[in-house]
């Protein structure tokens, strides 16, 4: 009788079991804005990052930081988070730089991480990726 039970539970759970697993993983699409200039503000906001990446593991995602104001700051060559950066463009998260702040403080792709992708403005692009429906996260404190 014990072992029918077991048997009857196994074939009530087995088409459960297949379910979930031909249901497709959603894609998760998520932005953060950093706008400071303080390396306290980096350093949270890229904690945040490797805390979401290895909650939403193993569903799939996408990740942006876009930097613009201060914070464009973050994502110079030089900065103090630039291997941090690296780390988490190798997870595949993307840095996206605003034109505008680069402008405003004379710098260059070339001043920025290897790999930072110039966006015109930052805002529009934060604005643009919440109306795709991308998630929005606010950098830092």
């Amino acid at each position: 009788m014990k072992k029918l039970l077991t048997l009857i539970t196994l074939l009530c759970l087995a088409p459960l079991a297949l379910l979930h697993a031909q249901t497709p993983t959603k894609t998760h699409h998520i932005i953060f804005a950093v706008t400071s200039g303080e390396e306290a503000d980096w350093n949270l906001t890229l904690g945040n990052t490797r805390n979401l990446i290895a909650g939403l593991k193993p569903d799939p995602y996408e990740i942006e930081i876009v930097s613009f104001g201060p914070g464009i700051t973050m994502i110079k060559a030089d900065s103090t988070v630039a291997k941090d950066i690296a780390a988490l463009q190798a997870e595949g998260v993307k840095f996206t730089a605003c034109q505008n702040a680069m402008r405003n403080r004379h710098l260059e792709l070339k001043d920025l991480v290897p790999g930072a992708i110039p966006v015109p403005a930052g805002i529009v692009e934060l604005v643009t990726k919440q109306e795709q429906g991308w998630i929005y996260v606010k950098g830092g404190r």
